[in-house]
């Protein structure tokens, strides 16, 4: 199946109703640059949109400085903090229209994002479309189309910045990309068993291509992102590189299902693990006892989710590493 060169080239998309979804905590001066460029894509769209901000408990003025100055935008507060895929989830839940914008409090977004993303969905099988990110100062590149490559039993994340077409990616980055709600909502949205972050966007994806949805890459969709702002005053380095490598585990546990596959990480893994503790590195061994103490809850998201499994593992990431569209 071939993707369409750019959102121009499909606009029975446009006009669809956009509920923006912003999680925010303690992010008052980001909040203060990025959200007039929200405002201003919205204003420029030309269908009904909607911003949500989820306030996950913020102490530093958020909300009200929200209230005072974009008085347009329904702001949410939790009972207590949730973390990222618990606030997103919130917001989610909340909004009305039928394409969801995730947008990190650290990116700014550009005017014609709106149309550009919403172009994307008069496409039944798509889930998601993510954007180009470039850092704040527009020119150095961040991140753009992921693929997935198993090998040892194990995946590894290659980002790819793509030929300029609009491609297959592994999956849409949380904090910057556009949903089909009614799909995000059948999909849960993000599986709080990857709390307090990272890893939830790439499952909530791969858990959409194996029940036959696509995701795609825009490069003509550019964001800009403030990398790590938030998450660098919240999570030391060490544990956050603690944090992804128990979260890598807990992904393949809970969604590996084709048995080439799942024979390969049970081989590997002992191994690999065997290999790093006699040459005294620690992240991966340890990373792996943490991620066991989460065995249940993956089992039983495992046994929730495989119901709905259409597709097998590496016919999955075979077409998304393909380099030309699908």
């Amino acid at each position: 199946m071939t993707e369409p060169s750019s959102p121009s080239a499909d606009p029975g998309g446009a006009g669809r109703g956009v509920s923006v979804v912003i999680t925010n905590y303690n992010g008052r001066a980001l909040l203060e640059r990025c959200l007039p460029a929200v405002e201003t894509a919205a204003a420029a769209y030309g269908g009904p949109t909607e911003i949500i901000l989820v306030d996950d408990c913020s102490t530093d003025g958020s909300r009200e400085f929200v209230y005072e100055y974009f008085p347009k935008i329904d702001v949410f507060k939790p009972r207590q903090n949730l973390g990222f895929q618990g606030a997103s989830n919130l917001g989610f839940s909340k909004a009305r229209f039928p394409v969801v914008l995730s947008l990190n409090n650290d990116v700014e977004v550009t005017p014609q994002s709106f149309a550009q993303l919403a172009a994307h969905f008069s496409r039944p099988d798509l889930f998601a479309v993510s954007a180009k990110l470039l850092q704040w100062d527009r020119t150095t590149y961040l991140a753009g189309r992921r693929i997935g490559v198993f090998e040892e039993g194990h995946l590894r994340l290659v980002d790819e910045p793509g030929d300029g077409s609009v491609s297959p990616t592994l999956f849409a980055t949380g904090g910057a990309a556009a949903f089909d709600r009614e799909k995000l909502l059948a999909l849960g949205g993000f599986d709080p068993i990857f709390h307090p972050l990272y890893w939830e966007d790439i499952d909530l994806c791969y858990r959409a291509w194996k029940r036959g949805w696509r995701v795609i890459y825009d490069p003509n969709i550019v964001m800009y992102h403030k990398h790590r702002a938030t998450i660098e005053t919240l999570v030391e380095p060490d544990r956050l590189q603690q944090i992804t490598a128990r979260n890598s585990y807990l992904f393949l546990w809970k969604n590996l299902s084709e048995g080439r596959a799942l024979r390969a990480h049970l081989w590997h893994a002992p191994i690999l693990l065997l290999r790093d503790a006699l040459n005294r590195r620690w992240r991966f061994p340890l990373a792996f006892g943490r991620a066991l103490a989460r065995l249940p809850a993956v089992w039983s998201a495992r046994l929730k989710e495989q119901r709905h499994w259409r597709r097998p593992d590496l016919s999955v990431l075979s077409e998304i590493s393909a380099r030309r569209p699908s």
